[in-house]
């Protein structure tokens, strides 16, 4: 018999007798306290979610350079708002992943991130209470003090410049793409066209998003460091700041214009071998 009449499957009924050993792993968490069972099924969900638009991503990233190479502006246009959309939500689910992750914040401090208003602050107090915790200071204030040593203070600060000013310096045209403002930004009135909002609405492309999304990778991983491991942070942040500043160069110094010639090109050339071969 099956589901449709109410009745329990026969298959199902013989595998509730079944009593499967479990694994150590499982033995420990069976032993585990609530928050550490929940801190990790909700790590593995963020980290879930996480993949599913990390593969959007790709799948758009392949459909938007098709359509570029083949000069159609008006889907080149709409993808590149569809991808600013799903980078937007990489950005929200990435520090949610991040606060969860192993070594980093304990659940107090988790608490704190997450209940943040929006994207922007979620990084910012996920950097804040890594900063304080890797150096001791007991007071937010503290930090930007003279009390606070110079290196570690000017690292704090340039991470949180990135964070404002690079990375998340416009939610209000975040919520205009999710709020479906793709070609005009209104104002918050929703009774007059918001002009600065929908030049930047129209001047985003796949260059810039791609960057931005690669900016939001390696801040993660700074931000890793300092919370888990001063050491690390601090052996690695050169290195990791390198790529930020490679990225925030070509952010505002490639050509979008060059870029679509490029691809228009490489089509057109390989539609020519393709023939050739023929």
């Amino acid at each position: 018999m099956g589901w449709c009449n109410g009745n329990t499957p026969a298959f199902e009924r013989e595998s509730r007798r079944v009593r499967f050993p479990l694994s150590p792993i499982f033995s420990y968490f069976k032993k585990c306290p609530r928050e550490i069972l929940s801190m990790v099924s909700y790590y593995k969900q963020h980290s879930k979610n996480l993949w599913m638009i990390d593969g959007a991503i790709k799948t758009v990233q392949r459909s938007l350079r098709d359509y570029i190479s083949r000069d159609e502006d008006l889907n080149s246009y709409l993808y590149t708002k569809i991808l600013s959309h799903l980078i937007n939500s990489w950005a929200e689910v990435r520090v949610l992943k991040l606060a969860y992750e192993k070594g980093g914040f304990n659940d107090s401090e988790r608490r704190r991130i997450i209940q943040c208003n929006g994207p922007r602050k979620r990084w910012e107090e996920a950097l804040t209470i890594a900063f304080c915790k890797a150096y001791h200071v007991s007071n937010v204030n503290q930090i930007n003090s003279l009390t606070t040593p110079i290196t570690p203070r000017t690292r704090y600060q340039e991470l949180m410049k990135l964070i404002s000013n690079d990375l998340l310096e416009s939610n209000q045209l975040r919520n205009r793409i999710s709020h479906g403002q793709w070609s005009y930004a209104f104002n918050n009135d929703l009774l007059s066209i918001n002009e600065p909002l929908t030049r930047k609405l129209r001047q985003e492309n796949i260059i810039k998003l791609q960057l931005r999304l690669r900016m939001f990778i390696s801040l993660a991983q700074i931000i890793h460091d300092l919370a888990v491991s001063k050491q690390t942070f601090e052996r690695d942040f050169d290195k990791n700041y390198r790529k930020i500043e490679e990225q925030k160069r070509n952010f505002h110094n490639r050509n979008y214009d060059d870029y679509k010639k490029k691809m228009i090109l490489k089509r057109e050339q390989g539609i020519k071998k393709r023939r050739a071969r023929e």
